[in-house]
């Protein structure tokens, strides 16, 4: 008798089925931001050592095959997603704009993934780092639907107000991670119906990229948890609100979380080779000297990137007057790429 072929379906369920807790992570490239993502697989291997890292690659390019490590980096070509949930809608929709088709992919991958097997799921953007054990995340899953993480913006209109206003504008929640069990399967096929109908900055309709409809999810849906530990999601946007303070040598968040990881946006980087947020910059330094294991530096990828200086007192204060409009105009520069 012929033997049938195993389909990628196949060996994705036995994979997920040999992992101990059925749990994995994964992310969303284009082929070229390969470094990225090997860089944050390097980073939970360290702090999460039993746990695997899907990548999704959202283009037919050629990948740089030698970048990855052989085992617990798993790569996914978007063609192994095809006719699964709402792939070709997003393809169809979105195909000459990569930012919008990856954006919308997330929702369809992390239920991809579900159900190949893994009761817990967790999607992180690929310029995210790991300092600090992680392992409690997936505990977090425990009776959850799914996981959200705040921006955690300033709550005080009379502080500062584009801080204020950017909660409202560009969501509560930050869309570079999100979490999700087997129970929050319908609200991903909602998420994803949602991207189908569009990826746009328009404010005038309540819609920011993927992000905004992440608001709806525990008002639609059961059992969705928000993640409040302050460790988690560090970057600019929160700086006011997540104080970095050194405690005994070690910098946790308003004197009391440790840092688990740092969101190493593009815009935020050269705000630390500026010397701001300098509680942070051995973080970044870790970061940086990971990444360039790939054989990349981050200049190859941000264009500009200044040379590190120590700001002077005056500069911290012009820093810190100018940190009020920081989220306002990088979303504004996000929304004309559009």
């Amino acid at each position: 008798m012929n033997k049938q072929p195993v389909s990628i379906h196949q060996t994705l369920s036995a994979k997920a089925r040999k992992v101990k807790r059925m749990r994995t992570f994964c992310t969303i490239i284009t082929s070229n931001y390969l470094p990225y993502a090997v860089t944050l697989f390097r980073s939970l291997q360290e702090h999460s050592a039993a746990d695997s890292l899907y990548v999704l690659i959202c283009d037919e390019s050629e990948y740089e095959k030698s970048l990855v490590p052989a085992e617990k980096l798993h790569i996914l070509q978007i063609s192994q997603l095809y006719h699964f949930g709402y792939t070709d809608f997003l393809l169809n929709t979105y195909h000459t704009r990569p930012d919008a088709l990856r954006w919308s992919m997330k929702p369809v991958l992390i239920h991809y993934l579900l159900d190949q097997g893994y009761e817990k799921v967790i999607f992180l953007d690929c310029d995210i780092f790991f300092v600090n054990d992680c392992k409690f995340l997936f505990d977090e899953l425990d009776q959850t639907s799914v996981l959200l993480t705040p921006h955690w913006t300033t709550p005080d209109p009379q502080e500062r107000e584009s801080d204020f206003l950017a909660f409202f504008n560009y969501g509560a929640f930050n869309a570079g991670f999100i979490g999700a069990t087997r129970r929050g399967i319908p609200a991903l096929e909602w998420w994803a119906a949602a991207c189908r109908y569009g990826i746009e900055v328009n404010h005038a309709k309540g819609l920011h990229v993927d992000q905004k409809y992440l608001d709806a999810l525990p008002v639609f849906f059961e059992d969705v948890k928000i993640l409040r530990h302050k460790g988690c999601n560090i970057s600019f946007w929160n700086q006011h609100v997540c104080r970095r303070v050194l405690v005994n040598g070690e910098v946790k968040i308003n004197g009391i979380y440790p840092v688990v990881f740092i969101h190493f946006n593009r815009n935020y980087i050269p705000e630390l080779l500026e010397g701001h947020d300098r509680e942070l910059f051995p973080y970044f330094n870790q970061f940086r000297k990971t990444f360039e294991k790939t054989g990349y530096t981050l200049g190859q990828f941000i264009a500009g990137l200044p040379a590190y200086s120590a700001p002077s007192k005056l500069a911290r204060i012009k820093y810190r007057l100018r940190i009020r409009t920081r989220i306002k105009n990088w979303l504004f520069r996000l929304s004309k790429s559009l």
